[in-house]
Protein backbone atom coordinates (compact mmCIF):
# COMPACT_ATOMS: atom_id res chain seq x y z
CA UNK A 1 0.00 0.00 0.00
CA UNK A 2 1.09 3.57 -0.71
CA UNK A 3 0.81 5.94 2.24
CA UNK A 4 0.47 9.65 1.45
CA UNK A 5 2.76 12.13 3.15
CA UNK A 6 1.50 13.47 6.47
CA UNK A 7 -0.02 16.94 6.42
CA UNK A 8 2.12 19.67 8.04
CA UNK A 9 1.17 23.13 9.34
CA UNK A 10 1.29 25.60 6.47
CA UNK A 11 0.47 22.96 3.85
CA UNK A 12 -2.14 23.60 1.17
CA UNK A 13 -5.44 21.73 1.05
CA UNK A 14 -7.22 21.62 -2.30
CA UNK A 15 -11.04 21.52 -2.33
CA UNK A 16 -12.38 19.72 -5.41
CA UNK A 17 -15.90 18.81 -6.54
CA UNK A 18 -15.81 15.45 -8.37
CA UNK A 19 -19.42 14.74 -7.42
CA UNK A 20 -22.41 17.06 -6.85
CA UNK A 21 -22.45 20.81 -6.47
CA UNK A 22 -23.70 22.76 -3.47
CA UNK A 23 -27.31 23.83 -3.63
CA UNK A 24 -26.63 26.45 -0.97
CA UNK A 25 -23.22 28.09 -0.49
CA UNK A 26 -24.19 29.50 2.89
CA UNK A 27 -21.50 28.68 5.43
CA UNK A 28 -18.90 27.80 2.80
CA UNK A 29 -16.68 30.77 3.67
CA UNK A 30 -16.91 29.78 7.34
CA UNK A 31 -15.71 26.27 6.50
CA UNK A 32 -12.76 27.67 4.54
CA UNK A 33 -11.90 30.06 7.38
CA UNK A 34 -12.06 27.13 9.80
CA UNK A 35 -9.36 25.29 7.85
CA UNK A 36 -7.21 28.42 7.62
CA UNK A 37 -7.59 29.07 11.33
CA UNK A 38 -5.98 25.68 11.96
CA UNK A 39 -2.86 26.70 10.06
CA UNK A 40 -3.48 25.46 6.51
CA UNK A 41 -3.78 27.20 3.17
CA UNK A 42 -6.83 26.53 1.00
CA UNK A 43 -7.03 26.26 -2.78
CA UNK A 44 -10.48 26.07 -4.38
CA UNK A 45 -11.61 24.24 -7.49
CA UNK A 46 -13.20 26.48 -10.12
CA UNK A 47 -16.37 24.36 -10.36
CA UNK A 48 -17.63 24.24 -6.77
CA UNK A 49 -20.95 25.90 -7.52
CA UNK A 50 -21.38 25.20 -11.25
CA UNK A 51 -23.84 22.43 -12.07
CA UNK A 52 -24.58 20.67 -15.34
CA UNK A 53 -28.15 21.43 -16.43
CA UNK A 54 -29.07 17.82 -17.24
CA UNK A 55 -27.50 15.85 -14.39
CA UNK A 56 -26.45 16.01 -10.74
CA UNK A 57 -22.70 16.59 -11.00
CA UNK A 58 -20.87 19.90 -10.88
CA UNK A 59 -19.46 20.10 -14.40
CA UNK A 60 -18.67 17.87 -17.36
CA UNK A 61 -16.75 14.62 -16.89
CA UNK A 62 -13.56 15.84 -18.56
CA UNK A 63 -13.41 19.01 -16.46
CA UNK A 64 -13.83 17.08 -13.21
CA UNK A 65 -11.26 14.47 -14.33
CA UNK A 66 -8.74 17.20 -15.18
CA UNK A 67 -9.23 19.04 -11.89
CA UNK A 68 -8.84 15.81 -9.95
CA UNK A 69 -5.67 14.80 -11.79
CA UNK A 70 -4.21 18.31 -11.58
CA UNK A 71 -4.79 18.37 -7.84
CA UNK A 72 -2.66 15.22 -7.52
CA UNK A 73 0.02 16.38 -9.99
CA UNK A 74 0.44 19.88 -8.53
CA UNK A 75 3.41 19.90 -6.16
CA UNK A 76 1.96 22.95 -4.40
CA UNK A 77 -1.03 20.87 -3.23
CA UNK A 78 -0.48 18.69 -0.16
CA UNK A 79 -3.94 17.22 0.53
CA UNK A 80 -7.29 16.99 -1.26
CA UNK A 81 -10.71 17.20 0.39
CA UNK A 82 -13.96 16.71 -1.53
CA UNK A 83 -16.58 19.42 -1.41
CA UNK A 84 -19.39 16.90 -0.86
CA UNK A 85 -20.82 13.63 -2.11
CA UNK A 86 -24.06 13.27 -4.07
CA UNK A 87 -23.71 11.74 -7.53
CA UNK A 88 -21.34 11.79 -10.47
CA UNK A 89 -18.09 10.17 -9.34
CA UNK A 90 -18.94 7.00 -11.23
CA UNK A 91 -18.55 8.88 -14.54
CA UNK A 92 -14.85 9.41 -13.82
CA UNK A 93 -13.79 5.82 -13.13
CA UNK A 94 -13.19 4.90 -16.78
CA UNK A 95 -11.30 8.08 -17.70
CA UNK A 96 -8.97 8.80 -14.75
CA UNK A 97 -5.26 8.24 -15.36
CA UNK A 98 -4.48 6.11 -12.31
CA UNK A 99 -0.73 6.35 -12.96
CA UNK A 100 -1.01 10.00 -11.92
CA UNK A 101 -2.61 8.98 -8.61
CA UNK A 102 0.06 6.34 -7.99
CA UNK A 103 2.99 8.59 -8.90
CA UNK A 104 1.74 11.60 -6.91
CA UNK A 105 0.16 10.10 -3.76
CA UNK A 106 -1.68 12.59 -1.58
CA UNK A 107 -4.14 12.62 1.28
CA UNK A 108 -7.63 12.28 -0.21
CA UNK A 109 -10.67 12.76 2.05
CA UNK A 110 -14.36 12.16 1.41
CA UNK A 111 -17.21 9.67 1.75
CA UNK A 112 -20.65 8.89 0.30
CA UNK A 113 -20.40 9.12 -3.52
CA UNK A 114 -16.63 9.71 -3.12
CA UNK A 115 -16.40 6.06 -1.98
CA UNK A 116 -16.28 5.08 -5.66
CA UNK A 117 -13.08 7.07 -6.22
CA UNK A 118 -11.50 5.81 -3.01
CA UNK A 119 -12.07 2.18 -3.90
CA UNK A 120 -10.76 2.76 -7.42
CA UNK A 121 -7.65 4.52 -6.05
CA UNK A 122 -7.08 1.57 -3.74
CA UNK A 123 -7.46 -0.99 -6.52
CA UNK A 124 -5.68 0.85 -9.34
CA UNK A 125 -3.08 2.90 -7.44
CA UNK A 126 -2.70 1.12 -4.05
CA UNK A 127 -3.39 4.45 -2.33
CA UNK A 128 -4.64 4.69 1.26
CA UNK A 129 -7.44 7.29 1.45
CA UNK A 130 -9.64 8.59 4.24
CA UNK A 131 -13.36 8.46 4.84
CA UNK A 132 -13.73 11.66 6.83
CA UNK A 133 -15.30 15.13 6.93
CA UNK A 134 -15.73 16.97 3.64
CA UNK A 135 -15.91 20.74 3.22
CA UNK A 136 -19.70 20.71 3.55
CA UNK A 137 -19.31 19.04 6.95
CA UNK A 138 -17.13 21.90 8.16
CA UNK A 139 -20.17 24.17 8.02
CA UNK A 140 -21.47 22.30 11.10
CA UNK A 141 -22.90 24.82 13.58
CA UNK A 142 -22.18 22.78 16.71
CA UNK A 143 -18.60 23.73 17.60
CA UNK A 144 -18.13 20.69 19.85
CA UNK A 145 -19.07 18.29 17.04
CA UNK A 146 -17.06 20.26 14.48
CA UNK A 147 -13.90 20.26 16.60
CA UNK A 148 -14.29 16.56 17.44
CA UNK A 149 -14.59 15.62 13.77
CA UNK A 150 -11.68 17.80 12.71
CA UNK A 151 -9.34 16.77 15.54
CA UNK A 152 -9.79 13.07 14.75
CA UNK A 153 -9.05 13.74 11.08
CA UNK A 154 -5.89 15.70 11.93
CA UNK A 155 -4.71 13.06 14.41
CA UNK A 156 -4.69 10.54 11.57
CA UNK A 157 -3.56 12.57 8.54
CA UNK A 158 -1.27 15.07 10.27
CA UNK A 159 0.05 13.56 13.50
CA UNK A 160 0.10 10.10 11.93
CA UNK A 161 -1.38 8.52 15.04
CA UNK A 162 -2.51 4.89 14.98
CA UNK A 163 -5.73 5.50 16.86
CA UNK A 164 -8.31 3.41 18.65
CA UNK A 165 -11.48 4.40 16.80
CA UNK A 166 -14.65 4.44 18.89
CA UNK A 167 -17.76 6.55 19.00
CA UNK A 168 -17.11 9.87 20.76
CA UNK A 169 -19.01 10.98 23.82
CA UNK A 170 -22.30 12.55 22.74
CA UNK A 171 -22.87 10.29 19.74
CA UNK A 172 -24.97 7.15 19.53
CA UNK A 173 -23.92 4.05 21.45
CA UNK A 174 -22.58 1.33 19.19
CA UNK A 175 -24.14 -2.12 19.55
CA UNK A 176 -22.43 -5.48 19.29
CA UNK A 177 -23.99 -7.97 16.86
CA UNK A 178 -21.48 -10.82 17.06
CA UNK A 179 -18.58 -10.76 19.50
CA UNK A 180 -15.05 -11.49 18.38
CA UNK A 181 -11.92 -9.98 16.90
CA UNK A 182 -10.49 -9.89 13.41
CA UNK A 183 -7.63 -8.23 11.57
CA UNK A 184 -7.32 -7.06 8.01
CA UNK A 185 -7.20 -4.18 5.58
CA UNK A 186 -10.05 -1.73 6.16
CA UNK A 187 -12.33 -1.56 3.12
CA UNK A 188 -15.81 -0.31 2.37
CA UNK A 189 -17.74 2.91 2.62
CA UNK A 190 -21.15 3.81 1.31
CA UNK A 191 -23.16 0.60 0.87
CA UNK A 192 -24.99 1.71 -2.28
CA UNK A 193 -21.71 2.72 -3.92
CA UNK A 194 -20.15 -0.64 -3.07
CA UNK A 195 -23.11 -2.38 -4.66
CA UNK A 196 -22.57 -0.34 -7.85
CA UNK A 197 -18.84 -1.03 -8.09
CA UNK A 198 -18.74 -4.67 -6.95
CA UNK A 199 -17.58 -7.18 -9.58
CA UNK A 200 -15.98 -4.43 -11.66
CA UNK A 201 -12.30 -3.78 -12.28
CA UNK A 202 -12.41 -0.94 -9.74
CA UNK A 203 -13.40 -3.02 -6.71
CA UNK A 204 -10.50 -4.23 -4.51
CA UNK A 205 -10.49 -7.79 -3.24
CA UNK A 206 -12.24 -8.04 0.11
CA UNK A 207 -10.63 -11.37 1.07
CA UNK A 208 -9.15 -11.06 4.56
CA UNK A 209 -10.43 -7.51 5.06
CA UNK A 210 -12.41 -5.74 7.77
CA UNK A 211 -15.43 -4.23 6.01
CA UNK A 212 -17.22 -0.99 6.83
CA UNK A 213 -20.70 -0.21 5.48
CA UNK A 214 -22.91 2.85 5.91
CA UNK A 215 -25.61 4.75 4.04
CA UNK A 216 -28.24 7.46 4.31
CA UNK A 217 -31.96 7.91 3.60
CA UNK A 218 -32.54 4.26 2.77
CA UNK A 219 -35.85 2.56 3.37
CA UNK A 220 -35.53 -0.79 5.19
CA UNK A 221 -36.30 -2.80 2.05
CA UNK A 222 -33.44 -1.01 0.25
CA UNK A 223 -30.98 -1.94 3.00
CA UNK A 224 -32.21 -5.53 2.74
CA UNK A 225 -31.74 -5.67 -1.04
CA UNK A 226 -28.41 -3.84 -1.20
CA UNK A 227 -26.78 -5.76 1.64
CA UNK A 228 -28.01 -9.06 0.21
CA UNK A 229 -26.74 -8.11 -3.25
CA UNK A 230 -23.25 -7.52 -1.83
CA UNK A 231 -23.30 -11.01 -0.35
CA UNK A 232 -24.51 -12.54 -3.62
CA UNK A 233 -21.77 -10.70 -5.54
CA UNK A 234 -19.13 -12.14 -3.21
CA UNK A 235 -18.14 -8.82 -1.66
CA UNK A 236 -18.37 -10.37 1.82
CA UNK A 237 -16.38 -13.51 1.02
CA UNK A 238 -13.51 -14.11 3.41
CA UNK A 239 -13.93 -10.96 5.49
CA UNK A 240 -12.64 -10.99 9.07
CA UNK A 241 -14.99 -8.40 10.53
CA UNK A 242 -17.89 -6.13 9.65
CA UNK A 243 -18.70 -2.66 10.97
CA UNK A 244 -21.94 -0.84 10.16
CA UNK A 245 -22.21 2.91 10.43
CA UNK A 246 -25.34 4.84 11.20
CA UNK A 247 -28.23 4.91 8.73
CA UNK A 248 -29.72 8.38 9.31
CA UNK A 249 -32.77 9.77 7.56
CA UNK A 250 -32.36 13.44 6.74
CA UNK A 251 -35.68 13.30 4.95
CA UNK A 252 -37.38 13.13 8.34
CA UNK A 253 -35.64 16.30 9.48
CA UNK A 254 -36.68 18.18 6.34
CA UNK A 255 -40.27 16.98 6.59
CA UNK A 256 -40.52 18.07 10.19
CA UNK A 257 -39.19 21.60 9.78
CA UNK A 258 -42.64 23.03 9.12
CA UNK A 259 -44.62 20.48 11.11
CA UNK A 260 -46.53 21.05 14.29
CA UNK A 261 -45.15 19.91 17.64
CA UNK A 262 -47.57 16.98 17.69
CA UNK A 263 -46.48 15.86 14.22
CA UNK A 264 -42.83 16.22 15.21
CA UNK A 265 -43.28 14.07 18.28
CA UNK A 266 -45.19 11.44 16.35
CA UNK A 267 -42.56 11.19 13.65
CA UNK A 268 -39.58 11.48 15.98
CA UNK A 269 -40.81 8.97 18.52
CA UNK A 270 -42.45 6.47 16.25
CA UNK A 271 -41.59 6.70 12.55
CA UNK A 272 -37.85 7.41 12.75
CA UNK A 273 -37.24 5.02 15.62
CA UNK A 274 -39.28 2.35 13.86
CA UNK A 275 -37.32 2.69 10.62
CA UNK A 276 -33.98 2.73 12.46
CA UNK A 277 -34.94 -0.34 14.49
CA UNK A 278 -36.20 -2.18 11.40
CA UNK A 279 -32.94 -1.55 9.53
CA UNK A 280 -30.93 -2.92 12.44
CA UNK A 281 -33.20 -6.00 12.63
CA UNK A 282 -32.69 -6.63 8.90
CA UNK A 283 -28.91 -6.37 9.20
CA UNK A 284 -28.80 -8.70 12.18
CA UNK A 285 -31.10 -11.26 10.52
CA UNK A 286 -29.01 -11.33 7.32
CA UNK A 287 -25.78 -11.63 9.32
CA UNK A 288 -27.06 -14.53 11.41
CA UNK A 289 -28.43 -16.43 8.41
CA UNK A 290 -25.78 -15.71 5.77
CA UNK A 291 -22.58 -14.49 7.49
CA UNK A 292 -22.39 -16.50 10.67
CA UNK A 293 -19.73 -15.82 13.30
CA UNK A 294 -18.34 -12.67 11.68
CA UNK A 295 -17.27 -10.19 14.42
CA UNK A 296 -19.59 -7.25 13.88
CA UNK A 297 -21.18 -4.20 15.43
CA UNK A 298 -23.51 -1.42 14.30
CA UNK A 299 -23.96 2.36 14.76
CA UNK A 300 -20.30 3.33 14.35
CA UNK A 301 -20.20 7.12 14.04
CA UNK A 302 -18.66 7.79 10.65
CA UNK A 303 -19.66 9.55 7.46
CA UNK A 304 -23.41 10.22 7.24
CA UNK A 305 -24.39 11.36 10.69
CA UNK A 306 -23.45 14.19 13.00
CA UNK A 307 -20.18 12.76 14.24
CA UNK A 308 -17.67 11.74 11.56
CA UNK A 309 -14.88 9.55 12.87
CA UNK A 310 -12.20 9.42 10.18
CA UNK A 311 -11.26 5.92 9.03
CA UNK A 312 -8.25 5.03 6.83
CA UNK A 313 -9.31 3.02 3.78
CA UNK A 314 -6.58 0.52 2.95
CA UNK A 315 -4.79 0.57 6.32
CA UNK A 316 -4.50 -2.48 8.56
CA UNK A 317 -6.91 -2.51 11.51
CA UNK A 318 -8.29 -4.83 14.16
CA UNK A 319 -11.97 -5.00 15.00
CA UNK A 320 -13.07 -5.76 18.56
CA UNK A 321 -16.81 -6.24 18.22
CA UNK A 322 -17.40 -6.73 21.95
CA UNK A 323 -15.84 -3.34 22.70
CA UNK A 324 -17.31 -1.82 19.51
CA UNK A 325 -14.03 -0.39 18.29
CA UNK A 326 -11.51 -0.41 15.47
CA UNK A 327 -7.80 -0.21 16.31
CA UNK A 328 -5.39 1.03 13.68
CA UNK A 329 -2.38 -1.30 13.51
CA UNK A 330 -0.25 1.21 11.62
CA UNK A 331 -0.03 4.86 10.73
CA UNK A 332 -1.95 5.67 7.55
CA UNK A 333 0.51 8.37 6.44
CA UNK A 334 4.27 8.46 5.92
Amino acid sequence: MIKPRALKPGDTIKIIAPSSTLGNVEGLSNAIDFIKKHGFKVSLSTNLTHATPQRFSTTGDRIRKTELENAFKNDDIDAIIALRGGAGSIDLLDIIDYDIIREHPKIFVGYSDITLLQLAFLKKANLITFQGPMLIDLTEGDSQVLNQNWSTLLSIISAGDALELKNPIGSKWSKTITEGRGRGMLLGGNMTMLSLISNTQYMPSTEGSVMFLEDVDLAPWMVDNIFTSLIIKGAMNGITGLVFGEFPHYGFEEALKNSSAAAFLFNDLFVEDYVDSTIKDIIIDILIKKLQNIPSFVDFACCHGKYITTIPMGAMVEIDAKEQKLSMLESAVS
